[in-house]
């Protein structure tokens, strides 16, 4: 079942169930897909991103409406974040993506010099499972 064909059974089933917060999410999450290609044909690892990078800027607007004090802002959109993970994939845990760090310095060398190289190899295998600031983060550690 592709992304978007998922995204339309899930839609379904919101307006079935009356859920508006969710068929709300959920259609914003169709309208990303549909913004980058009008035919809805972007691919898991496309959608991935697309839906992480979205997560990210709600989770950014937590900690802003957190620290505003707008708690039924941070509340709502929490709400809106845990409907949107529910299409991501599972992200590694740090000892997971240390090994991936650990295996691509082996294969590439322990060179800070080389570091956008192996940040991007390490991407790479790792498909969107995992956060590119931990990833940096690991990354700065094992080089140190």
């Amino acid at each position: 079942m592709s992304v978007v064909e998922r995204l339309n059974d899930e839609i379904k089933t919101a307006m079935k169930e009356k859920n508006q917060r969710r068929l709300d999410v959920v259609r914003m999450l169709k309208a990303k897909i549909l913004d980058v290609n009008a035919r809805g044909e972007v691919g898991e690892a496309e959608s991935v991103k697309l839906f992480r990078s979205y997560a990210k800027t709600l989770a950014e607007t937590i900690d802003l409406a957190k620290k505003a004090g707008k708690n039924e802002i941070a509340a709502t959109t929490e709400a809106e974040l845990a409907i949107v993970k529910e299409f991501l994939p599972p992200e590694l845990t740090a000892e997971q993506i240390t090994a991936v760090v650990q295996d691509v310095i082996a294969e590439l060398g322990k060179d800070k010099s080389k570091f956008g190289l192996l940040m991007k190899t390490v991407m790479a295998k790792l498909s969107g499972q995992a956060d590119g600031a931990a990833v940096k983060d690991i990354l700065n550690k094992l080089l140190a």
